[in-house]
C-alpha cells in the first residue's frame, strides 16, 4: 500500500482503539478515585476506632484516680475530728484540698473525654456509612469495567496488531507527523475532502491542492487545520 493508504487505514484502526476506550468513558478514572475515597475513609474510620479505644482506656483511668481521690478524702476528712493541734489540722485540710481540686480536674477530664466520645461515635456512624456507600459504588462501577474489558479484550488485541503492522511499514518522520496532528486534533490526524471540503474544520479546498489529492501519490495537508487529506470516492 502507499503511504497515505498506510495513514488511512492507521487512522481507521486509532479511531476504532478509540472508540472502545470511549466505552468505558470514566469508569477507569472513577474506580481509582473511590478506590482513594475507599482507602482514605477507610484509615479514618480505623483512627477513630482506635482513639475510641483510647478514649475508655483513659476514662477508666480517670474514674479510678478520682475513686482513690474520693477515700482518701473520706479518710482524712475521718482524721480531722481527731487531731490534736492546729498544726496536724491545717496539714490535713491542706492535703484534702489537694486532693478536691485534684478531684475536680479529673471529673472535668471524664466529662471531656464523653464528649469526645460522643462527637467521635457520631463522626464514626457517618464515616462507616459513607464507607459503604463507596463500596458499594465501587463494586457496581467495577463490575461495569471489568465487563467491558472482558467484552472488548479480543477486539482490542486484534486492532493493536494490525497496528503494530501498519506502523512497521510508515516511516518515523511520516509517524512522528501523524502522531502530532492526531495530538492536536482530537485525535484525528487524516480526514477525506467531502464535497470540496476539508473533513477536519470543513474549509474549502483549493482546485490546485483538489489536483493533487485526488492523485494520492503525495501527502497533501489542509492549509488551515493542517490535518492530513485523502479522497474518499464513496
Amino acid at each position: 500500500m502507499s503511504l497515505l493508504a498506510n495513514l488511512v487505514k492507521l487512522q481507521e484502526i486509532d479511531s476504532s482503539i478509540q472508540s472502545i476506550e470511549e466505552l468505558q468513558g470514566d469508569l477507569p478514572k472513577n474506580v481509582e478515585e473511590l478506590k482513594t475515597n475507599l482507602s482514605t475513609i477507610s484509615s479514618q474510620i480505623s483512627n477513630d476506632e482506635k482513639r475510641l479505644q483510647e478514649i475508655d482506656i483513659e476514662t477508666r483511668k480517670t474514674q479510678t484516680i478520682q475513686k482513690t481521690n474520693k477515700d482518701k478524702i473520706n479518710n482524712l476528712q475521718e482524721q480531722v475530728y481527731r487531731v490534736k493541734s492546729n498544726r496536724e489540722y491545717d496539714a490535713l485540710m491542706s492535703e484534702i484540698d489537694h486532693l478536691k481540686n485534684e478531684l475536680s480536674e479529673y471529673e472535668l477530664k471524664e466529662l471531656e473525654l464523653s464528649e469526645e466520645k460522643d462527637n467521635l461515635s457520631n463522626k464514626l456512624k457517618e464515616n462507616q456509612s459513607e464507607n459503604d456507600v463507596i463500596a458499594e459504588k465501587l463494586d457496581k462501577q467495577k463490575t461495569s469495567l471489568d465487563k467491558n474489558i472482558v467484552e472488548t479484550k479480543e477486539e482490542l488485541g486484534s486492532l493493536k496488531t494490525k497496528r503494530e503492522i501498519i506502523t512497521s511499514e510508515i516511516s518515523e518522520q511520516h509517524l512522528g507527523l501523524y502522531d502530532r496532528i492526531k495530538s492536536a486534533r482530537g485525535g484525528v490526524a487524516v480526514v477525506p475532502v467531502k464535497n470540496q471540503s476539508c473533513g477536519g474544520c470543513h474549509s474549502k479546498i483549493p482546485s490546485q491542492l483538489e489536483v493533487f489529492i485526488r492523485d494520492g501519490n503525495k501527502l497533501t495537508q489542509c492549509n488551515v487545520c493542517r490535518q492530513i487529506l485523502y479522497w474518499d470516492d464513496k
